[in-house]
């Protein structure tokens, strides 16, 4: 017996290359972040590492120097939709 839930079976898995133009401490979310370039669409890719309650200005710099303009594969599922808002991100790899 099979069952197939609905976007399951129409999600296709797409792969982009782009940079890390940004790394930030977010205090809304309260989390260090990342932020790709803008692709064609004007749509970017926006990440959140991990969680910490304030910002250490030392770790900021530390990955800001470590992450900036680094080239990343994005791998993710877009549910036939053109709207990035819909996409799933699968994986995040720092290529370099």
């Amino acid at each position: 017996v099979f069952l197939l839930l609905p976007g399951v079976a129409s999600a296709q898995v797409q792969t982009e290359k782009t940079v890390i133009k940004q790394v930030y401490y977010d205090p809304e979310v309260k989390s260090y972040c990342i932020e790709t370039d803008e692709d064609e669409e004007g749509a970017f890719w926006y990440l959140c590492m991990f969680y910490m309650d304030k910002e250490n200005k030392a770790l900021t710099k530390a990955l800001q120097q470590a992450l900036l303009n680094k080239k990343i594969e994005v791998t993710y599922e877009d549910y036939e939709s053109e709207d990035s808002e819909d996409w799933e991100m699968i994986e995040f790899v720092v290529l370099n």
